[in-house]
């Protein structure tokens, strides 16, 4: 057996007489509770089924009400609340679990007036901080087969001039708000498109502000593979900074570009001919740039196949020049 708890709020505490009468005209073969509370009346009780026949009895008795499960925007006087509940631990007959357990409420409220709710045909679309702004155009028109007047809608989303549009000859709508409802289903198609160009225009701009930069690195990376160190030395800035760090901490650094190239040219150096390979993932936060390399160390006695080695080399550019790396070891 599928019980149904039923739970009805009388909010109006005159309305109880009525309503425990029609409770009565439906014979409902149940304990019925009737609890009474300051400002309003709870009755409750379970049924073997959902007792739909006495939600009708009760609309009956209240000419201009209707019954809504939204309350919509504003404050509406809720004189009958109405609440079913079904466990979904609930079986039928057969003992085969019911489907889609009832857990609804639903409100007896004043019939609402229903007018037309005014729109702007003017849709903002964020394209991440970029506003774009487009129109949902709509015009009178008339089937000449049926005579039947209604509104079509303009295929043409991207202004509100509309002298030159066609329309489109899918449909004739019965309202504004019909054709509003469609044409901002149709504009995704259109704001899809626009939003790929958008997408592909920032990518050129972002590769035409990385070339550069990423230029300048390779061309060092490059001469440090060759030890070439007037090349290193070549898009270095005059005050360059670099420093080693090891496992979070700084184990040297040194200033300036003689102090660099004396560096290079000693046996501490740890930049020539190690022949880094530069990853793909290269982390741009201009002016920072930061770059993944890989490479082998040569073989040793002790270790003849070495494994290969990842780290990470940090750039700080100013005008076109580096005057920081942070080696990474």
């Amino acid at each position: 057996m599928i019980e149904t708890e039923i739970a009805i709020t009388v909010n109006r505490k005159s309305d109880i007489d009525l309503i425990e009468q029609k409770i009565i005209e439906n014979k409902i073969m149940f304990p019925v509770y009737i609890r009474e509370y300051e400002f309003s009346y709870q009755i409750n009780f379970t049924s073997d089924y959902e007792q739909w026949e006495l939600d009708t009895a009760i609309l009956s008795t209240f000419p201009g009400y209707e019954y809504t499960k939204d309350l919509e925007r504003g404050r509406k006087e809720i004189r009958i609340q109405i609440s079913r509940y079904q466990s979904e631990l609930s079986t039928d007959g057969w003992g085969r679990p019911i489907e889609n357990p009832l857990n609804e409420t639903k409100y007896l409220v004043k019939s609402s007036v229903h007018k037309a709710e005014k729109f702007s045909p003017k849709i903002k679309v964020l394209f991440e901080d970029k506003e774009q702004y487009y129109f949902i155009n709509i015009i009178g028109g008339t089937n000449r087969a049926t005579e039947e007047n209604g509104f079509l809608l303009l295929d043409h989303f991207t202004s509100n001039k509309t002298d030159d549009a066609t329309f489109f000859k899918d449909r004739l709508y019965k309202s504004p708000l019909d054709a509003f409802h469609s044409g901002y289903y149709k504009l995704a198609e259109v704001v899809d498109k626009d939003f790929n160009t958008y997408i592909e225009n920032k990518k050129k701009e972002i590769r035409a502000i990385q070339k550069l930069p990423r230029k300048i690195i390779r061309d060092f990376i490059n001469a440090c593979n060759s030890s070439d160190i007037s090349s290193i030395l070549k898009n270095l800035d005059e005050n360059v900074v670099f420093r080693v760090r090891k496992n979070w901490q700084t184990i040297s650094e040194i200033e300036g570009l003689s102090t660099f190239r004396q560096y290079l040219d000693s046996s501490e150096q740890q930049l020539c001919g190690k022949d880094f390979k530069i990853r793909s993932s290269w982390s741009f936060s201009l002016p920072n740039v930061t770059i993944g390399v890989k490479y082998f160390p040569p073989p040793t006695e002790q270790n003849m196949h070495p494994f290969q080695k990842y780290e990470h080399v940090k750039f700080l550019l100013d005008n076109n020049k580096i005057v920081s790396i942070l080696y990474e070891c």
